[in-house]
């Protein structure tokens, strides 16, 4: 199969079949577990509660989901392309900052800094690092996402992109 992603290896971590849609249709093979060319952590946001409700535990659970797994993982999948010498490129999809009350903007509002700080701190390695904030879980995701990660888009880092909904 020929496409913008033939030949390239990509995980997956969180659900979100657009995702995988695309980057299939692009050439892609999507792996579990093994080496890749490609990571995407897709968080998955967690209930909205009122920021006065929200217990510690509660606001620690939201940053780990939004921002410590984000970044553990990215810098494990980093840490093998330095080894092995190779690029790659780190997809991020979290929800908007404003989008779900005061722990999911918090974790929204530092990965989207943290995008912007490890694009520059990494791109010296050849590896590019984008995050998409949205609620779209459709096909315009999944295009966006399979673009981002693409050759298409070696000049990309660093980008925090933001799309509506389908209609």
């Amino acid at each position: 199969m020929t496409g913008w992603l033939s030949g390239k290896r990509a995980r997956i971590e969180g659900a979100c079949p657009a995702i995988v849609a695309a980057f299939e249709a692009a050439g892609a093979t999507i792996v579990e577990e093994g080496e890749v060319d490609i990571w995407v952590h897709v968080a998955r946001p967690p209930a909205i509660r009122a920021a006065h409700m929200l217990s510690h535990e509660e606001w620690r659970a939201s940053l780990d989901a939004g921002l410590d797994r984000p970044f553990l993982g990215a810098k494990d999948f980093a840490g093998r392309c330095r080894a092995r010498g190779e690029g790659g490129a780190i997809l991020f999809i979290g929800a908007p900052e404003q989008a779900l009350g005061a722990d999911q903007a918090a974790a929204a509002g530092a990965l989207g800094n943290l995008t912007k700080t490890l694009g520059v701190e990494w791109a010296r390695d050849g590896i590019r690092v984008n995050a998409i904030m949205t609620h779209e879980t459709g096909e315009t995701l999944g295009h966006l996402a399979a673009y981002l990660v693409s050759d298409y888009a070696a000049y990309v880092t660093g980008a925090v992109m933001g799309i509506g909904l389908d209609d």
